[in-house]
């Protein structure tokens, strides 16, 4: 028996005491007689992932929404909710794990039994203590709680409400990210006269407002979804989905500094939504979000400078009919690494790119039926070993469970990047423009349906062009019209190549 077939027949999710007893059996078996199969046989569902582990109790709770965060030990840190929304009984719980995902500290209730408490999120600071934030209800509407443990689980600060909503539902989704002084950066909404309206908070490192509420959102705007990424200047990176009258699922974008001040207020990307963002080393902002403008629902890639300047993208990361959640991570060297569920065929999948965009590891799906069972809402960190650590929900014991795997992100044959000259691509030539530019496009040979469409900067389509019209030639002369003859105003336009497999976008700037 060859080590491939030994791991075929041992392999499987680890969930059961029998599990574990087989687990520690594969240990001693590779010790003895398969010592170069080691590596294969803990990594080996997909190559390079470790089996599922089961991170909650085997009972009938019903839980979601979880997050994780590493410490500089390399230890794991996860947190999720009870998931009882409807009785408004939900909790705050959490594990700690060894880098293989061995109990460090089992499920523990950290929200003091506050009725309702959910969607929390984790962030491990640098003194390797936890800081935790979710929902919770209060006497003016849903707020944000917080608390802070020790790396032994001891608490340090208790579980308290940190601001208090201002009425109605919202704080959907809040996101949180610590600055280089350990400070708390949370954007989350509420619903306080009929609309979301997005709010950025900062705490300190015990979980006072420091800025209790700054409304980030434009007014009488629907701003839903965020996202949050910091600098290592401490300015704040904010990103979420607007609807107004007009358009809906505009990506929109909102820099704040350390203190709160408003650098870029609201500037529109076309459309998207849940984005999530990350800086690197030379501030730049890398950010994952959804599309569903088609084909499917989309996972997309944008890069931008600190003005907000559009560097790289946006670069369709995945066209399946049902993407969602994306999240993002960054390794020590520079690597992105991103991770989303699929609906159907359900699973998640993963994909590693450098920062221009391009694959190092092409999506893969990492779980997937019959191990896994309507997976989702995934979310991804980075040890300081380069390793990766994936959390998500999951429904095969018969009720919502959260599950854990490890990738390795070493040793993995990395596949050959995808060369740009076979995507669909889009040249502009002038660019910026005052009476006409040509729109040239490429590599759409033996595409099923083309389309080109171009957005103004409010993320409203104001002129497309038809499949016969872009067939006849291998450009398009525009002339800063809509489609009714119309001459647009000067300002920044997105232009949109649409094929079967694959979108891409161009900026252009029109000048008069």
């Amino acid at each position: 028996m060859n080590g491939l077939s030994f791991i075929t027949i041992i392999r499987g999710p680890v969930y059961t005491v029998g599990n574990k007893l087989n687990k520690l059996l594969q240990h001693l078996l590779i010790c003895c007689l398969l010592p170069t199969a080691y590596p294969l046989l803990l990594y080996a569902y997909p190559p390079g992932w470790s089996d599922d582990i089961l991170l909650t109790p085997e009972d009938d709770m019903q839980r979601s929404s979880p997050d994780l965060d590493v410490d500089t030990y390399n230890n794991v840190w996860a947190v999720w909710d009870s998931g009882s929304w409807v009785n408004n009984t939900a909790e705050i719980l959490y594990t700690k794990r060894d880098s293989l995902g061995d109990s460090l500290i089992p499920e523990t209730n950290i929200s003091s039994n506050v009725p309702y408490s959910h969607l929390p999120k984790i962030a491990v600071d640098a003194s390797n203590n936890i800081q935790f934030i979710w929902r919770e209800a209060s006497p003016q509407g849903l707020g944000i709680g917080h608390t802070k443990l020790a790396n032994d689980g001891s608490e340090i600060v208790p579980s308290h409400l940190a601001v208090s909503g201002a009425g109605g539902g919202g704080t959907n989704r809040p996101e949180m990210v610590l600055n280089k002084y350990n400070e708390i950066n949370i954007i989350w909404d509420e619903l306080p006269s009929g609309y979301h309206q997005m709010n950025y908070t900062k705490l300190d490192t015990l979980g006072d407002p420091v800025i209790a509420k700054i409304r980030v959102s434009l007014e009488n705007v629907n701003a839903l979804w965020p996202g949050i990424g910091v600098d290592s200047f401490a300015n704040n990176h904010m990103a979420y989905r607007t609807d107004d009258t007009v358009s809906a699922y505009r990506l929109t974008y909102t820099k704040l500094d350390k203190d709160g001040n408003v650098l870029i207020d609201n500037k529109f990307f076309g459309f998207g939504y849940l984005p999530t963002m990350i800086a690197d080393r030379s501030q730049n902002i890398h950010m994952v979000y959804g599309d569903h403008t088609g084909p499917g629902i989309s996972i997309e890639y944008l890069k931008l400078d600190q003005e907000a300047n559009i560097l790289v993208g946006p670069i369709t990361l995945s066209t399946y009919e049902n993407n969602n959640c994306p999240h993002i991570a960054m390794d020590s060297l520079q690597y992105l690494h991103v991770v989303w569920h699929l609906e159907d065929p359900m699973g998640i999948m993963y994909t590693k790119i450098d920062t221009l965009g391009d694959f190092v590891i092409s999506p893969i799906m990492v779980v997937y039926p019959p191990d896994a069972v309507w997976p989702a809402l995934p979310r991804i960190a980075v040890d300081y070993s380069n390793r990766l650590h994936l959390v998500w929900m999951d429904q095969r014991l018969g009720s919502e469970d959260i599950y854990y795997k490890r990738g390795e992100n070493v040793g993995i044959k990395e596949t050959e990047q995808l060369k740009t000259v076979n995507l669909p691509r889009i040249t502009v030539f002038p660019n910026p423009f005052s009476r006409l530019t040509k729109i040239s496009f490429g590599n759409v040979q033996g595409a099923k349906s083309i389309g080109l469409k171009i957005y103004d900067a409010s993320g409203r389509l104001v002129r497309q062009f038809d499949y016969p019209t872009i067939r006849q030639s291998d450009h398009i002369v525009w002339t800063g019209t809509d489609d009714i003859g119309n001459h647009l105003p000067a300002g920044v336009y997105f232009i949109q190549l649409d094929t079967d497999k694959f979108k891409t976008t161009i900026k252009i700037v029109k000048l008069d």
